[in-house]
């Protein structure tokens, strides 16, 4: 991607669709209590491609989350994991699908996923994240 990509966003818009993502389930039941469901979906679902217009989406999603009774939900700090250092492998965490993308920053640590389950899904799209470790 160049700089000129429309794809291409920020470090925050990759922390705001993995907050998106981590809460797609709460942001749905208040949706369903909202009336506004089909908006959240569309929304969504748009999030989710590959060539969305990232920051319009994010707009809307923080619009349709104020209209809901959160304001300020996209705006809140986020903190980021630092890459780890070679060496072995110190935590597991599973990422999200698009991340080498920087579409999200999503992580989920694997500490708390019981062995031989399904890996945690993507609330957005509904991916699969991926077991990386660091």
């Amino acid at each position: 991607m160049d700089a000129g990509d429309s794809t291409v966003i920020s470090e925050r818009q990759a922390q705001q669709i993995a907050w998106i993502c981590d809460h797609a389930d709460d942001m749905r039941a208040l949706a369903d209590r909202k009336g506004v469901r089909e908006e959240l979906e569309g929304i969504l679902g748009e999030l989710g491609e590959p060539a969305a217009d990232v920051p319009t989406l994010l707009s809307r999603t923080a619009e349709l989350l104020r209209r809901c009774g959160v304001p300020g939900a996209l705006r809140a700090p986020m903190p980021t994991l630092a890459d780890a250092q070679g060496g072995h492998p110190l935590e597991e965490f599973y990422l999200c699908p698009r991340q080498e993308h920087h579409r999200c920053t999503r992580l989920v640590h694997a500490f708390g996923i019981p062995d031989g389950t399904d890996a945690p899904a993507c609330g957005i799209a509904g991916l699969p994240l991926r077991l990386r470790r660091f």
